[in-house]
């Protein structure tokens, strides 16, 4: 065999087993979304700025998307929209001085702390596993005020608007239920301090020649429940002590749900660990 023929052989040769190194790694599972899990959120806010001394409370959608860190920490990025609304009633009166409206969409980035994985030690199949939260982000807004019937104006007479975007921090909790291998159930609790006093629209009044501000920074809280769906199991193992109690409560799903193929690879995947 020839030196040409000998370094086609082997550039040949080569060329193979880069092709198929490239193709096992195409294979391979992306670790990217290891530990990630989203889901869809939906529940209340509750207004506490100026214009609150009635109806408080309306509506807020969003979702969250989380991806494990470490056995305790996760990072967050939470996406809501909805409706604020409010009205203010003096004391002599029984009517509004004025009301407001807002739709709000607010972006935020965080994190997630589960205490229990700290004391306890890591468990994906505990069944209940609360949580800490603590954000920072955006809240765009969208405000229109009225004037009210005890405003001495033309009632429902726009009285003004805005369209803002302020930043905002975040904290609360939350609690997570395990109910099988990709679906958790979560109730969320989250207290927002905007760095704004206009999401009400409400920041100063006049009586007379007098001009009055009111209270600096407006505030709201948000309580959704929602499921999380997860994306690639976690690369974090349970703690050995839990080895046994995972294989039972997963082989009980796998009883109970008839067999399906997807909780018979979940106690495979259990099994290994």
């Amino acid at each position: 065999m020839t030196s040409s023929s000998k370094y086609i052989l082997f550039s040949l040769i080569c060329l193979f087993i880069l092709t198929l190194n490239a193709n096992a790694q195409r294979r391979r599972k992306p670790t990217f979304f290891e530990g990630t899990t989203v889901g869809p959120r939906a529940g209340v806010n509750m207004f506490f700025g100026d214009l609150v001394d009635k109806s408080r409370t309306s509506i807020s959608f969003g979702g969250v998307a989380e991806k494990e860190l470490s056995k305790y920490i996760s990072g967050r990025l939470q996406l809501n929209v909805g409706q604020m609304k409010g009205e203010q009633i003096p004391p002599e009166s029984e009517e509004a001085y004025a009301y407001f409206k807002n739709f709000y969409t607010e972006l935020s980035v965080g994190a997630s702390f589960k205490p229990l994985n700290l004391m306890f030690g890591y468990y994906k199949q505990r069944s209940f596993n609360p949580y800490i939260i603590g954000q920072i982000g955006i809240i765009q807004y969208s405000t229109k005020e009225w004037y009210g019937p005890a405003s001495g104006q033309t009632p429902d007479e726009l009285w003004r608007q805005f369209s803002k975007i302020s930043p905002i921090v975040s904290a609360g909790g939350g609690l997570s239920y395990w109910v099988n291998s990709r679906l958790s159930a979560n109730v969320e609790f989250i207290g927002t301090l905007p760095f704004t006093d206009l999401l009400d629209g409400h920041k100063e009044w006049s009586s007379g020649d007098i001009t009055y501000q009111t209270d600096a920074n407006d505030f709201y809280y948000t309580a959704m429940v929602g499921i999380t769906f997860l994306i690639d199991d976690s690369k974090w193992k349970n703690e050995p002590k839990y080895n046994r109690k995972a294989y039972l409560k997963t082989r009980r799903q796998y009883s109970n749900s008839g067999g399906s193929k997807s909780n018979k690879k979940a106690i495979k995947r259990k099994r290994r660990r």
